[in-house]
């Protein structure tokens, strides 16, 4: 019985998975048609039994689509108990991430954001307990206070796009600035070098914001747009490879960044208005074949019976 249970144990008798298996993979592509056949296929065929295949195809494409646009408006607008968006959030073909909400950051003067007019007036910039006119309340209450904190977490992924754009890193974490804005900085480098730095931390250049970012609602678009400013940073280590404090190196600069609010609701959305018109359509179907039936048995009562004619004695 030992024998027959160490298999079991050490796992040979079982198959893992280590990674998933990829939307091109044949079986990735045959498991929702598998899934109809087995599923659905059992079902209509039961149907077909009972009632024939065209009203066996009508009873259950109204009770699919009835249910499926039952499940789409919970999707979309949520239930008791229930977060809104909390089904499909990408249509197929698309990224995951494609309707959710993102902050796109921009370069001040460019032509993003040029297009937001809040953009040339930075003393219409709020912090966040401004911005929510929280102003007067403590630090602790303003950390247990959920929309300051939700904001203050949302804004996180604002002040890395910017981060990300005002200093971008390449491989190696190289950054990728361009040749006279690289010379220039390696020049006060030069100049700003502590004694006891013996070699070149990696990543060499880095950047921070100066103070916490802040927001404004632009009065054209209704955006929410958030601005910071960014220090570059040079990093050395001693003879330990003990880093060294950073060294500012270059003129602090501003970033400006606008909030796209997604479109998670768009693919339940989609998907409850496609279900609706299913279910519209196989309601309508299933009623005229209904009443095609009641005019065949009314045809069947109303036709005269046939008298039999008396044979001749």
């Amino acid at each position: 019985m030992i024998d027959l249970l160490l298999p079991l144990v050490d796992g040979s008798l079982f198959l893992a998975v280590e990674e998933a298996i990829p939307p091109d993979h044949l079986a990735s592509r045959l498991a929702v048609p598998l899934g109809f056949l087995f599923f659905s296929g059992s079902v209509f065929m039961l149907l077909w039994s009972n009632y024939g295949a065209k009203k066996g195809a009508a009873i259950y494409g109204t009770a699919f689509f009835a249910v499926a646009m039952l499940l789409g408006f919970f999707w979309w607008l949520g239930a008791p108990g229930t977060p809104q968006n909390a089904g499909i959030t990408f249509l197929p073909g698309q990224a995951t991430n494609h309707y959710q909400p993102n902050w796109y950051a921009m370069e001040p003067g460019s032509e993003r954001a040029e297009f937001f007019d809040v953009t040339q007036s930075p003393e219409q910039f709020q912090t966040v307990p401004e911005y929510l006119g929280m102003e007067d309340v403590g630090e602790e209450e303003l950390e247990d206070a959920p929309r300051a904190s939700e904001l203050a977490s949302d804004l996180d992924g604002a002040v890395d796009e910017m981060e990300s754009q005002f200093l971008p890193m390449g491989e190696e974490d190289v950054a990728l600035i361009g040749a006279e804005r690289r010379a220039a900085l390696e020049e006060e480098v030069a100049e700003v070098e502590p004694e006891e730095a013996a070699m070149r931390a990696s990543p060499f250049f880095t950047a921070e914001p100066v103070d916490d970012p802040r927001l404004a609602e632009d009065p054209e678009t209704g955006a929410r747009v958030a601005t910071a400013e960014f220090q570059i940073y040079a990093n050395f280590m001693d003879e330990e490879e003990i880093p060294l404090d950073p060294i500012p190196v270059g003129e602090p600069g501003d970033w400006f960044a606008f909030y796209d609010p997604g479109g998670e609701w768009i693919p339940s959305a989609l998907w409850t208005g496609i279900s609706a018109g299913g279910f519209v359509l196989s309601l309508f179907w299933l009623d005229a074949l209904e009443m095609r039936d009641k005019r065949r048995l009314a045809e069947e009562v109303e036709e005269p019976e046939d008298l039999a004619v008396p044979i001749a004695q």
